[in-house]
């Protein structure tokens, strides 16, 4: 189901740009990389420098204006990507093959030589997974299907109007959101060569968007989501939900603010759990454990405008938190939204605690 809601998520995104006119200028690619995996944590001695390459196939639309967010942010490309990589350790990393969507800008279209940018996400499929017998060492991914996100800057060379090549470093990270443990995350740099084919290139007059109004007046939103989780190594799986309550304003062109209040309530059985790993890593022994799994807290943020597409960045500060084994006061939500009416949206959203994930939240919400 989380699977599924994604890819549903994605496609409405997608389908407001793919199909904006009759004959679309396409745009196709291939660029080899070559890298490495970094190793952030001591006890993840497989994880190194190893001698890891790969591959990505990659088509785009190109954007021709016809949405005022593509002139906005300078007619982007909206791309999408299957690539595989070798970490050279096939025992415990394996390989991986992902799929992911992406967004291209550049601050200028009309040079010959430019900068471009791309982010994006999608699914990563793993060969190899932790396994506490067979498999102990690979700390970093412990399911077959994992989340990516995905960062490039590309420096591209235009060789005639239908081919283009380009010079690339990227980033790619790879996580379950928790829905498996350990769920430390597998983290590589990359550099690579490419060349982009166009092959009916398009005369695009590219235009800066002049219109100035926006909507600004206040709005109320609530949110409700649900996610899955785990707290030890090869659990069962835990139910969690959350609901939002905030204020929003738009407040230029490409963007919004958020004001609000979150709630989380964590099932009484993972908490246990999480209070048992918690007391025994302080060496404290307890009869009976905690199981109230409520949160409460104060929430900040911000919504990148990309059509009916909304990219979510927030920041919360807990005032109500019993549970001391989450040792951080506040956290971090990263997500989207689109607007299937100007009132009604489905969500995800990633809840992380500084670098580590605490779940993946799938939802639906109103906005007046």
């Amino acid at each position: 189901m989380p699977y599924f809601f994604t890819f549903f998520l994605a496609g409405l995104f997608f389908s407001q740009g793919l199909f904006a006119q009759q004959k679309p200028s396409w745009s196709f690619g291939a660029n080899p990389y070559y890298g490495g995996v970094l190793r952030y944590k001591e006890d993840m001695p497989k994880l190194q420098m190893s001698n890891l390459h790969g591959l990505e196939l990659y088509a785009a639309k190109i954007t021709n204006g016809s949405h005022r967010w593509e002139r906005l942010f300078n007619y982007p490309h909206i791309g999408f990507a299957a690539s595989y990589f070798n970490y050279g350790l096939p025992r415990e990393l394996g390989s991986v093959y992902s799929l992911t969507s992406y967004l291209d800008v550049t601050p200028n279209n009309n040079r010959k030589s430019q900068w471009r940018f791309n982010i994006g996400t999608g699914f990563v499929y793993s060969t190899r997974t932790f396994e506490a017998t067979e498999n102990p060492d690979n700390k970093a991914i412990s399911s077959k299907i994992s989340y990516v996100l995905r960062g490039t800057i590309h420096h591209e060379i235009k060789l005639t109007d239908q081919y283009y090549f380009n010079i690339n470093l990227a980033f790619r990270h790879y996580s379950n959101g928790k829905l498996n443990m350990p769920n430390n995350g597998m983290n590589f740099p990359i550099a690579g060569i490419g060349l982009r084919y166009v092959p009916n290139p398009l005369k695009i007059n590219f235009e800066k968007d002049t219109v100035k109004t926006f909507d600004k007046r206040w709005h109320v939103n609530i949110f409700g989501g649900t996610a899955w989780r785990e707290v030890l190594r090869e659990d069962t799986k835990h139910k969690a939900y959350s609901v939002s309550l905030y204020t929003s304003r738009q407040v230029s062109r490409y963007n919004t603010i958020l004001l609000g209040v979150d709630g989380f309530t964590y099932s009484g059985e993972s908490v246990k759990k999480a209070w048992a790993v918690y007391n025994e890593q302080k060496g404290v022994t307890e009869s009976s454990l905690e199981d109230d799994g409520r949160q409460v807290a104060l929430t900040v943020g911000s919504e990148l405008l990309l059509g009916k597409m909304r990219v979510i960045l927030q920041g919360g500060f807990y005032v109500f938190k019993p549970q001391d084994y989450y040792e951080s006061t506040w956290y971090q939500r990263y997500g989207f939204k689109y607007m299937v009416t100007p009132h009604f949206f489905p969500q995800i959203t990633l809840k992380a605690h500084s670098r580590t994930a605490d779940m993946v939240e799938f939802g639906l919400g109103l906005s007046i």
